[in-house]
């Protein structure tokens, strides 16, 4: 998937710098802060463990972030920005094994920071500026369990904690909307996904029967939802 973001990112800025004109504007160049918040949709998530990966009800939820921008003065139809944004989904109960009257279930709710890198390209004239973005960074997550299971009639409850860092991709677009020379209202949607950069276990342990090459971190998250977002950005 990173192979993807950077093919992405390579077509997104060729056909930027193909289409827009470098005329620089003072409006539209210099270093930038904003705020934003969201709501996301059609969330999805599975956890995943070394022995099994589990499809979890995971519930709609807000975003609320922070950025830092800067626009290259030479290229005013380009910018680069650091986004720092914040999630903090419910799972609903997912039973994900069964035998009889028997069960094995979990469910929680997770805080999810994520660390973009963001390369924006929009239309520069006027005070409407239809954008797109490429962003990779990181997330860290801290998913809080309750693992319920009935065994025999007998049932048990157990909390856990796990957290981890997983790369993370989104791709966004929207609009600009300019509202004084300073200020601006940014509009926009954006497909968001974390992966986890851990392997259950190293291929050579299946080739050499070895158990030295043996390798685990834990259960991990994968995220991924659609998000809109509306936002101000205030440039210096």
């Amino acid at each position: 998937m990173q192979k993807v973001a950077r093919s992405l990112f390579v077509f997104v800025f060729v056909i930027a710098v193909s289409v827009f004109p470098f005329d620089t504007a003072s409006a539209q160049r210099g270093m930038y802060v904003g705020v934003f918040g969201g709501y996301t949709f059609s969330p999805d998530a599975s956890w995943e463990d070394y022995y099994s990966s589990i499809d979890l009800n995971v519930q709609e939820t807000g975003i609320f972030g922070v950025k830092f921008g800067f626009n290259p003065p030479p290229i005013k139809f380009f910018s680069i920005e650091f986004e720092y944004s914040y999630l903090n989904p419910d799972m609903d109960r997912t039973v994900f094994a069964t035998a009889g009257s028997d069960y094995d279930a979990i469910e929680g709710n997770a805080k999810i920071h994520n660390f973009m890198f963001n390369a924006i390209v929009k239309y520069p004239e006027g005070k409407i500026h239809p954008y797109l973005g490429l962003g990779i960074g990181a997330s860290y997550f801290d998913f809080s369990v309750t693992a319920t299971s009935q065994l025999n009639g007998v049932s048990y409850h157990a909390r856990h904690s796990y957290d981890d860092t997983v790369f993370a991709w989104q791709v966004l677009a929207g609009v600009d909307i300019e509202l004084t020379n300073n200020l601006s209202l940014d509009i926009g949607g954006r497909y968001f996904d974390t992966e986890s950069l851990n392997d259950s276990y190293d291929d050579d342990y299946y080739d050499d029967h070895d158990y030295d090459h043996y390798h685990y971190d834990g259960p991990t998250l994968d995220y991924r939802t659609f998000m809109v977002t509306l936002g101000l950005k205030f440039r210096f």
